[in-house]
């Protein structure tokens, strides 16, 4: 009877060693694993916007002959557009400027 005792504690302590081996080489396993690359998100070439683009939206052109609440109006005409064009600064300068005639343009 002993030694199916000592038998069945050498088979538990065998089985436990052999746990710990098991749980050491799984992350090392984990780790040799090659790296799938995440798929890229597909990003749309961006177009340059072009003065044509900001006309299409029949932007009146300003004199500088009006009231301040037309004159915030025509601005925020400008700014909405250019927003939905995604204009940088420098393009909306630029359209707005286009944009200016007589007193209002110097």
């Amino acid at each position: 009877m002993w030694r199916i005792q000592a038998m069945a504690n050498r088979r538990r302590r065998n089985d436990v060693g052999a746990d710990e081996i098991a749980q050491a080489i799984h992350p090392m396993v984990d780790a040799m694993q090659p790296v799938v690359a995440q798929p890229r998100a597909m990003v749309p070439p961006t177009r340059v916007v072009t003065m044509e683009d900001v006309l299409k939206h029949k932007l009146s052109k300003f004199s500088g002959k009006a009231t301040s609440d037309e004159a915030n109006g025509w601005l925020k005409e400008c700014e909405k557009i250019f927003q939905v064009l995604a204009c940088t600064e420098a393009q909306q300068l630029t359209f707005a400027t286009f944009l200016l005639v007589g007193d209002a343009e110097y």
